[in-house]
């Protein structure tokens, strides 16, 4: 594969397993707010799109009903979604790297791509607080920007925060790649011009991402590696 002068990498299920996290805090703030837990493996499936829409579709299915020709339901539901993101956020800022960790591999492979000479970013659509901070204590020096959901940019599957890491990273789009792990990602990196990996070791299948776009797929930081050209 072609030398790349940047890699830019999505955060949750690419970089770091942050499931059990996300888990916790969102059947906290279901349960504080009166509703019922979800799954792990619903919870898998919400990930992706940013806090708001994890929360709009963990609320309950019955809420949901008739909402999209009822303006007045539509408020209402949007309130209650308020209501948990507020108790998410409270919650998560506390706990929100209790069991969070990089995936086996990835430090090795940031070092590697730094001691290279390459630049790196991580665009998430998590909290810019949560990204700075995770950013800062699992990958210090290791990542050269962190833009996240705060920065003032319309959030993936827009192509706003890898264009902001483009121009932080002083690189043109012909210049870098984008890995990810959800069809977020993929849309997100062709909306920008970027030629994107999809890695199957976080919350979605080769399958699911093939199925949404995906061409290129790591099954394993190794694999990841070797598409990056870059020794570990």
């Amino acid at each position: 594969m072609k030398k790349y002068k940047a890699i830019i990498f999505d955060m949750d299920g690419t970089l770091l397993d942050t499931l059990e996290d996300l888990y916790l805090a969102l059947n906290h703030s279901l349960n504080a707010c009166g509703y019922a837990a979800r799954t792990r493996e619903e919870v898998q499936a919400f990930i992706g799109d940013g806090v708001g829409v994890l929360i709009a579709k963990a609320m309950p299915d019955a809420l949901k009903e008739g909402i999209e020709s009822d303006q007045a339901k539509q408020a209402e539901f949007r309130k209650k979604c308020v209501a948990v993101g507020e108790v998410f956020r409270e919650f998560y800022i506390e706990h929100g790297e209790d069991n969070t960790k990089p995936y086996d591999g990835i430090i090795t492979l940031l070092g590697a791509l730094k001691k290279n000479g390459i630049k790196t970013a991580v665009v998430s659509n998590k909290v810019q607080e949560a990204v700075e901070r995770l950013n800062e204590r699992l990958f210090s020096g290791l990542i050269d920007a962190a833009v996240g959901d705060g920065a003032g940019l319309k959030l993936k599957p827009e192509p706003d925060m890898l264009l902001c890491a483009l121009d932080k990273l002083g690189v043109n789009s012909g210049e870098a790649l984008f890995v990810g792990d959800g069809e977020t990602d993929i849309l997100a990196a062709s909306r920008a011009g970027l030629p994107c990996i999809s890695v199957c070791y976080g919350y979605r299948t080769e399958e699911f991402l093939r199925s949404k776009g995906g061409k290129l797929f790591a099954h394993n930081v190794r694999e990841l590696a070797d598409l990056l050209n870059t020794k570990l």
